[in-house]
This record gives C-alpha cells, structure tokens and sequence, in this order.
C-alpha cells in the first residue's frame, strides 16, 4: 500500500476565506493534489467559537482569536494559545494524524514538539525569519519596558532554538537561513531551504485594465509596490525614488498596494515632496485581488532594507511580479534579489537609496522593449526554477521519508 500524508498543520496567519494566494496555501494545495491529507488550525478573529472550513482542498479548523496591542496582544495570545492546545489535543485523540507541521509562532512549536512526543509523530518546522529577529522588531516598537522585552526575545530565542533540535525536518525560506541555523548547530541533513516561489495559474488571468481606470492610471508608467508598509521596511526610499523620477519630466505614478503602521508617514512624505497626486495608496486588498493590481503596472519594486535579518529573506513579491510578466527593480543587498535577478534576467539590481531606484525605473521606463523582455524571461525562469509544485514535490519527498523512517 502506497504511503500517504495526513499532516496536522499549525499556523499563526490568521485565516480569511479569500487568503488563496498565501504562499503556503499553494504549497499545500499541491500536496494535497498530490494525494496526500492536510488540515489547518488557525485563529480567526471572526470566529466566536471553533469552525471547519474547506479552502482549496485543505480542512481548516478555525479558532476565536482577539487581538490587541502592546503586552494585551501578547495576554491574549497566551489566552488563545491555550484554548488551541486544548482543542488539537482533542483533535490528535479523535484523527489519525502521522505528522504535524509548525510555523514561526513559539506557541505553535512547542505544541508540535508535545504532540510529537505524546504520539511519536515526525514534526516539521517551517521558518521564516533568523530566531534573533524577534528582538530586533522588540527594539523598534518597544522602547518602553524595554528590559522586559529583552526577556521575552531571550525566551524567544531559546525556545525556538529548542525546537530547531529537535524538529525531524526544518524548512527555512532560504539557503541564506540555512546557512545560519547550521552555524547555530542545527544539523545539515534535517534542513531544506523552501523560499518562495511562483504559483503561475493564479497569476495567469490577471487583468489590469479595471485598477487603470480606477485609479487614474492611464497615459502613465505605473510602478507598483505590494507588501507591508511597516516602519522597519523604510519605505520612504521608495517615495524619495518616485519624486526623483518626477524631476526627469517622466509621466510616472506609484501604486502601493498594503497598509501598515508607516502608511500615514508616506502619503505625508509624499504630499511634502509634491507628489501626493502620483502617489496612490489602496490600502489593503485581499491577496486574490493582488494579481490585478500588478497587471495594472509597468514595473515591479522590490525594495528591502539591508538589515541582516532581511538578508535572509525570500521576498514573494519578487515571483508576484515575475508571474505577471513585471520586469522588476530590487535592491542588490538581498542575496535573494541578487541571485535570482542575475539568474533569470527578469530585471534590474540598485542600491537601496532613492537615487539607486530612481535610476533603475527610469532605465526601464526608457527602453519598454528591454523591460517587456526581462518580463518574459522572469516568468519563464519561475515556472522552471521556482514553481509551488516544484517545491511541493520536494517537501513531500521528504516528508515521506520521514514517515519510513519512523516506522
């Protein structure tokens, strides 16, 4: 009998019916083409008491989360994390589970690290950002109560380092986090880099035309920009960027796609440097609305602080434009950029400053044929290189693996 997944996955992204083009959610729903069992657990702040959902294949078990700001965000994830304990603990006695997958939340972790030792089940850790990374978002948002603070990252740091040991399968966003997890001792051969990647079919019917329209965009080159505005991404070289391509008489307009705590800083910068009106800032937007936002662009940015947390990044938002045929301007300082725009040609490597953009949108506004071909050769490049189902295949031959292994 061929052997088959029934893996319990534990995850803090809080669950939204129209979340289809969440990274992991492509991932896992080749897996489940593939054959294999998934179901989620994950907190939703609509729900008022524990719901199935279906979401592309996956059973979604939804719990009550409330959240909240400061230490209250941090009481009411205690509150939910044990409410959640008690409910996959029931949830392991009721289905026959063989794995249980975890994601960057502590509390996630040490749930999976119990449930595989109560039922000597593999478990698998995913992770997204270096351990010390806590800490640094402690000392940008925290300044108060910073030596309790300071504690909780130390925690933070030793727990998930604990769970990095004793995890079966470790799963980094790139072979840059790799790299530090085994400097921190953590064995080679239990580690496989899942950086992100394209999902090409979710992609492949976007459609520009409506956002053109909406927002005023026509007769304009569009630059887009999707993700987080946080403060810590430093998005005011963006702006900067944008007012020095004004200077060169080019008709040009910013879309920034995504809401954060920096977002009202931006749209004031932007007013201060005189280009309010060619700023547009929609707010945020549901992720299977992303695709069209960016068929409305002409250009893709990518621009990540150079910050050795972020150094170990896999920027999506890199595969988001090259899925739409984007050529793309990212800053050469994120191995990540560097490697695959040098490797696939799907656009062009700047600094990170205003003046390093400014210069790398103006050579693509200048030239549409070149940046129509680095479009092309970038979507070509990540159906071959970095397709979901390429890195679906690779995650679930190992984990098959460990299932044998545990037998």
């Amino acid at each position: 009998m061929e052997m088959k997944i029934n893996m319990c996955m534990l995850f803090e992204l809080r669950y939204d019916p129209r979340m289809l083009v969440t990274p992991q959610i492509g991932v896992v729903r080749y897996i489940t083409n593939f054959g294999h069992d998934v179901t989620w657990v994950l907190p939703s702040e609509g729900a008022k008491e524990v719901r199935k959902e279906t979401l592309e294949g996956v059973s979604v078990f939804t719990v009550p989360y409330r959240s909240g700001k400061g230490l209250m965000e941090y009481v009411n994830k205690t509150v939910y994390a044990f409410r959640r304990a008690r409910f996959v603990s029931g949830l392991f006695k009721q289905e026959q589970y063989n794995m249980v997958f975890a994601g960057d939340c502590i509390f996630d972790t040490l749930l999976a690290l119990h449930i595989k030792r109560r039922y000597s089940l593999p478990f698998v850790l995913e992770l997204g950002n270096p351990v010390e990374q806590d800490g640094e978002f402690h000392k940008v948002y925290h300044s108060n109560h910073k030596h309790l603070w300071q504690l909780i990252s130390k925690i933070n740091v030793y727990l998930l380092m604990h769970a990095l040991r004793n995890a079966d399968l470790v799963l980094p966003i790139s072979k840059w986090l790799k790299e530090d997890f085994i400097k921190k001792g953590i064995e080679a051969s239990k580690i496989l880099p899942l950086p992100e990647g394209m999902d090409a079919d979710r992609f492949s019917d976007a459609d520009g035309d409506t956002i053109r329209r909406q927002y005023n965009l026509d007769g304009s080159g569009v630059v887009v920009y999707v993700g987080t505005m946080d403060k810590m991404r430093h998005l005011d070289t963006l702006i900067h960027a944008i007012s020095e391509v004004k200077k060169s008489e080019k008709r040009v307009k910013l879309l920034m796609v995504g809401d954060g705590n920096d977002k009202t800083d931006l749209e004031r910068l932007a007013r201060e440097l005189g280009i309010g009106d060619d700023v547009v800032f929609t707010g945020q937007v549901y992720s299977d609305e992303v695709p069209n936002f960016i068929a409305a662009a002409d250009i893709g940015v990518s621009p990540v602080p150079p910050f050795d947390f972020y150094k170990f990044s896999s920027p999506i938002k890199l595969f988001e434009y090259m899925a739409v045929r984007k050529p793309v301007v990212a800053n050469k300082e994120i191995p990540e950029h560097d490697e695959v725009i040098r490797k696939s040609g799907c656009g062009v490597l700047v600094q990170f400053t205003g003046e390093s953009f400014a210069e790398g949108i103006i050579k693509l506004l200048d030239d549409p044929e070149m940046a129509e071909e680095m479009g092309e050769k970038g979507y070509k490049w990540g159906v071959t290189n970095r397709s979901y189902e390429m890195t679906a295949r690779g995650v679930e031959k190992r984990c098959l693996g460990l299932l044998k292994d545990s037998i």
